[in-house]
């Protein structure tokens, strides 16, 4: 569907812009609003932390500064072109349903914006000097977009490019206050009644923890992966497959997820069946998937026409395929997967995953599914997905 041209909200305001910055608050002010200015400054033009935005402006000052606020439903169509200066950021709108806009305490405008998560692009142009510009009405302009944050990243800022100067260098990035440690030094350990309790030093447990911790990554957590379903556990099977997902470009991950669910659901010898073939076939044309694999919401209707399906017919699959466990097939040291399982039931979660928003997300997940799907030979899955996309 094309990207929507007109918005469904617009106001406009003109704010006393000084000291070269002007803010967007979705909530109450934060004391740390000075790190976020530091940190515009060295990431120009702005700098957000999903309360507040901190805009630097070209102009040192502009006492009459034009501001269009518009919101729409998606992503507005593309016109940056247009506009010398433009950044992106995430932004909160509280329950008062209120944007504040200001540069001064002297200066704030708010605006009616409906609560809720948005994406906001700010775009200015017709500057005339990086500083002052001769005047307290230099004549630049504004406009303000929001729409709802659908989890793509915010793109790449556009700074203006002054002929015969060019831009202003960032500054070093401010550093992060090293937080204070106020835990205590040793913690008593309770035993049992046969055993006194002792004094450990925080260090000893901290190094448990971190024992833990690599016992269940197999290693070094891997940041990204640690909150995808699944990921810790394929870390700690096949951590080499993950991190060559994860290094690959967003085109072979988005493949990748497709890949799986079709593995998936061939597996569980469901990609025939004639509700599911058609989300297969719009998942490999990258449309939208029809019902019921749309939306998660609808995975019970998912699990019921399985059900159903499975009820009326005439042969059932074979053990080694319906349910496999570890007395059944050879099984690989330290698979996560190595449990009884219905891999029709597995399979179902692979197709919505498959969609996700965010291509390494969708590709790990759907990976983690299909490898629930084969149980206890996730491994020879594994090995044919190397082969595929990696030629390992």
């Amino acid at each position: 569907m094309d990207a929507p041209d007109k918005p469904a909200h617009t106001q406009h305001v003109v704010l006393a812009m000084d000291h070269g910055q002007f803010y967007l608050r979705g909530g109450e002010a934060d004391p740390s609003e000075m790190t976020l200015l530091e940190r515009a400054m060295a990431v120009r033009p702005s700098a957000g932390d999903g309360s507040t935005v901190v805009v630097l402006s070209p102009h040192q000052n502009n006492f009459e500064m034009p501001i269009d606020i518009e919101v729409f439903g998606t992503r507005p169509q593309d016109d940056e072109a247009g506009w010398q200066q433009v950044c992106e950021e995430r932004l909160e709108i509280g329950p008062d349903g209120i944007l504040q806009i200001d540069s001064t305490p002297m200066s704030s405008v708010d605006c009616s914006v409906p609560p809720g998560r948005y994406l906001v692009q700010i775009a200015g142009r017709n500057f005339v000097n990086y500083g002052w510009p001769g005047s307290t009405t230099p004549g630049d302009e504004w406009r303000v977009r929001l729409w709802p944050d659908d989890g793509v990243e915010p793109r790449p800022a556009v700074r203006w490019n002054m002929p015969g100067y060019g831009v202003p260098p960032d500054t070093e990035p401010p550093q992060e206050p090293e937080p204070d440690d106020d835990r205590p030094a040793f913690i008593w350990q309770f035993a049992s009644d046969s055993e006194p309790g002792r004094l450990i030093e925080r260090s000893e447990l901290d190094a448990r923890a971190a024992e833990r911790r690599a016992a269940e990554w197999g290693g070094d957590p891997i940041p990204q992966v640690s909150t995808y379903n699944g990921g810790q556990g394929l870390v700690r099977l096949d951590r080499d497959l993950v991190v060559d997902i994860l290094e690959a470009s967003e085109n072979t991950a988005r493949s990748i997820a497709v890949w799986c669910a079709e593995a998936a659901t061939d597996h569980a010898r469901l990609s025939t069946a004639s509700w599911v073939s058609p989300a297969l076939a719009a998942l490999r044309e990258g449309r939208a998937i029809p019902a019921p694999f749309d939306e998660i919401s609808n995975i019970g209707l998912a699990f019921a026409q399985l059900n159903s399906a499975e009820q009326e017919a005439s042969d059932e699959i074979s053990s080694s395929a319906s349910f496999v466990g570890q007395t059944s097939l050879s099984t690989t040291p330290g698979n996560p997967y190595d449990y009884p399982t219905s891999p029709r039931h597995m399979a179902i979660p692979a197709l919505y995953s498959a969609q996700d928003s965010d291509p390494y997300r969708a590709a790990v997940e759907t990976l983690h599914h299909a490898s629930a799907t084969y149980s206890v030979t996730a491994a020879d899955l594994h090995a044919r997905l190397k082969e595929e996309f990696f030629g390992h």
